[in-house]
């Protein structure tokens, strides 16, 4: 598959339903310029299907989803929107900074999604100090940590991107970056409030990378606060490092943390080049694998004198923990009693696979697996192109099928467009392709759930690429 940002054509699409229904791990590059394990034996409660809630605001209604092009390769989280957007849960996030009141840090009624009990912790003279306050987060230049935020939980608001579970609340902890900050920060979250924490700062344990050296031993000052949390039931994420190597970064390295490597851009199976990984099975760091490369989202920075509200171009394994963070507070929004060891465990049991030598863990997550969640609906897509031929390929990687060989099955123009109908429970991914001809990058498609069109008749610049948007 080519890069999902397109140049600007004269073409449409809808989908409809028809049927029932070593580098630090805390990188922050920007674009140039600019299982063996089964839940099944676990009891886990949940509200029936009969009475559970469905939501009916559309996400792709904010202006920017269309750029997330890491949505499409995380599983169905279009379907598990509409039932589940991560309701009464609160995620922490630790980073070093943010800005507190992004316009994308809040609900659809348009109320601040962040926590008041966000804080600051700074370490000094053997004592950590806690200010507790929304303004106590703020920093200048904080991107890193408002982009993680906005990855894990940016609202429907109408602006900006979708956070994975976009009714979630924000618990945003700004450390010092010194390790006994970071553990007081992991302490503070369990005592209030957190569902799951998420965090995209650490260094090897010679502190090479983003920890300042307060004379801790990294391979030990975390073990006891994330095993605190652990104990409260409350699973602590992290980002596993960049370097493309097999070294262990802290805490995303310690017992009980969940550590997230990184896919690259564009793929549901491929590492991102710069992510680390394990050396062995038996030496395993890296849990799971989520998207990475070449990230879109909120940001706060200044170019030229003018703050950058949102932006794309990031890499890093940091952008990849968030995703998992958001999807805890949706698995336990369905399964509120649910222990941190029944989420671990449903979380490695729903993964894909990607080596059979245990590089990458238990391989990429997705979402819809982990939630139970199936579209059965029949979906009908018409396509209005200036191609002189259109070729739609869709495949299921579990059960290594496809429509048709590549460049796949070949449409027939009617009434000015082309139409097919496709069985989400067959196909799980589409693209829409020219047949090679290499006219124009690939359009790929996997929301099934919300009917939408996406225009490039209204466009935006971005890193020499024209992007359209979702109607």
């Amino acid at each position: 598959m080519k890069n999902l940002f397109i140049p600007l054509l004269s073409i449409i699409f809808l989908i409809a339903s028809c049927g029932s229904n070593p580098t630090p791990q805390g990188d922050t590059s920007k674009p140039e310029g600019s299982s063996g394990i089964e839940s099944s034996s676990l009891s886990i409660s949940s509200e029936s299907t009969s009475k559970r809630k469905e939501y009916s605001s559309n996400p792709m209604k904010d202006p920017y989803i269309s750029r997330q092009y890491y949505l499409n390769h995380i599983g169905d989280i279009y379907t598990s929107w509409k039932y589940y957007r991560g309701e009464g849960q609160t995620i922490a996030v630790i980073d070093e900074g943010f800005k507190g009141n992004h316009e994308d840090f809040a609900f659809e009624d348009g109320s601040s999604k962040v926590s008041p009990k966000s804080a600051s912790f700074t370490y000094n003279n053997g004592k950590v100090t806690t200010k507790v306050g929304i303004n106590y987060v703020d920093a200048d230049e904080a991107s890193h940590g408002t982009f993680c935020a906005g990855v894990a939980s940016a609202g429907i608001n109408g602006k900006g991107v979708v956070g994975i579970a976009p009714n979630a609340k924000l618990l945003l902890l700004k450390t010092d970056l010194k390790p006994k900050s970071i553990a007081e920060a992991f302490h503070y979250a369990a005592d209030n409030g957190a569902t799951v924490i998420t965090i995209s700062i650490g260094s090897y344990e010679n502190y090479e990378g983003d920890l300042l050296n307060d004379g801790s031993n990294l391979k030990t000052v975390f073990n006891e606060p994330v095993k605190y949390c652990y104990d409260k039931n409350i699973p602590v994420i992290s980002a596993g490092g960049n370097g493309a190597s097999s070294k262990k970064t802290y805490p995303g390295s310690v017992e009980y943390v969940i550590g997230v490597g990184g896919l690259a851009a564009n793929s549901s199976s491929e590492a991102w080049s710069d992510t680390t990984y394990n050396a062995s099975k038996s030496d395993r760091h890296i849990d799971v694998m989520a998207p990475s490369d070449m990230m879109f989202g909120c940001s706060n920075y200044k170019r030229d004198g003018k703050e950058i509200v949102y932006d794309g171009g990031w890499k890093g394994t940091s952008f990849a923990s968030p995703q998992v963070a958001g999807m805890a507070a949706l698995y336990f929004e369905k399964y509120p009693t649910a222990t941190a060891k029944q989420f671990e465990e449903a979380l490695y049991a729903s993964c894909h696979k990607i080596d059979n030598n245990g590089k990458y863990g238990y391989g990429r997550v997705d979402v819809g697996k982990l939630l139970d969640i199936n579209n059965t609906d029949e979906v009908t897509i018409r396509i209005k192109a200036n191609w002189s031929s259109v070729y739609v390929y869709a495949w299921n990687l579990d059960k290594n099928k496809e429509l048709k060989a590549w460049p796949g099955n070949k449409l027939t123009k009617s009434n000015n467009e082309y139409t097919i109908t496709i069985e989400p429970n067959d196909y799980d991914s589409i693209v829409i392709n020219d047949g090679g001809n290499n006219k124009s990058p690939d359009i790929y498609v996997s929301s099934f759930i919300y009917e939408k069109a996406y225009s490039l008749t209204s466009s935006t610049k971005e890193n020499d690429y024209l992007i359209g948007r979702y109607s």
